[in-house]
């Protein structure tokens, strides 16, 4: 029987691309880092490389990728609330675990949202992000829903405001804790809630018990 599980070298190998990757771009532009760069800095040959990527925007592609997938596999949760139809779930966003997450791989985010001369992984992050707030509500929606605010302004402005506070929560050397992060952005949720702000809700409300456990 065929396992579906990756060679341990062929992970080692990416995740030493990834890392060489994330090393370079804090100092160079994307456009400047050369295969040549990457591989010397991953201590891989060239040879190495190309068995595993066509060039280095595939190699870049798949990493970004790599990087988000691991990053919304942690974060996106099954909502519990009881609004929804019995039996029926529905992917939301903890706040808990964003925050944890990111606390934990730092140096990772900081590098790639806050290196003015790279932005592919903010714009890709943001459009992830996007996507799921738009999934989100095509999933929690009346077909009559009249909403005051227009769907994509909402989302603009909850991605803009969400990535903005995680940037600068990074800049300033988190100087507050994750626990700190989640429950000052729902307090900031709540205000945008009682002014029908429809998406709001794709943030889940961590329990208070759970957040006094961080």
């Amino acid at each position: 029987m065929a396992s579906n599980k990756t060679d341990p070298r062929v992970v080692k190998t990416r995740t030493n691309l990834r890392k060489a990757l994330v090393y370079l771009m804090r100092r160079e532009k994307i456009e400047d880092i050369s295969v040549q760069k990457i591989t010397e800095t991953a201590n891989i040959t060239r040879g190495t490389f190309y068995l595993h990527y066509k060039d280095k925007q595939d190699f870049i592609e798949s990493a970004i990728s790599h990087i988000l997938d691991e990053f919304f596999d942690q974060v996106m949760v099954d909502s519990e609330d009881l609004s929804f139809e019995k039996g029926h779930t529905v992917q939301v966003f903890s706040l808990q675990k964003a925050f944890q997450y990111i606390e934990g791989e730092a140096d990772l985010f900081d590098v790639l949202l806050n290196n003015k001369q790279n932005n592919f992984f903010y714009g890709q992050l943001y459009d992830r992000l996007s996507e799921r707030l738009a999934n989100y509500y095509r999933q929690i929606a009346s077909p009559t829903e009249q909403l005051e605010v227009p769907l994509n302004l909402q989302i603009s402005f909850i991605d803009s405001a969400f990535l903005g506070l995680v940037s600068h929560w990074l800049q300033d050397g988190m100087i507050y804790t994750p626990r700190y992060m989640t429950t000052s952005v729902q307090k900031m949720l709540n205000f945008l809630d009682s002014n029908n702000v429809t998406l709001v809700h794709f943030f889940e409300k961590e329990p208070v018990t759970a957040l006094e456990d961080v």
